[in-house]
């Protein structure tokens, strides 16, 4: 499956404004284990 630019843009989004949110460097690794969390999740079978 190919990503269009849209959903990329959509994506980058989401994850940008996971880290703008983090404080000190505990909420950002937080933030990367969730981002990885979510990728799992999305991925097809």
């Amino acid at each position: 499956m190919t990503m269009t630019d849209k959903q990329l843009e959509v994506i980058m989004n989401l994850v940008a404004d996971k880290f703008e949110g983090c404080k000190d460097m505990d909420e950002v690794r937080r933030a990367i284990q969730e981002v990885r969390e979510m990728a799992r999740k999305e991925r097809p079978e």
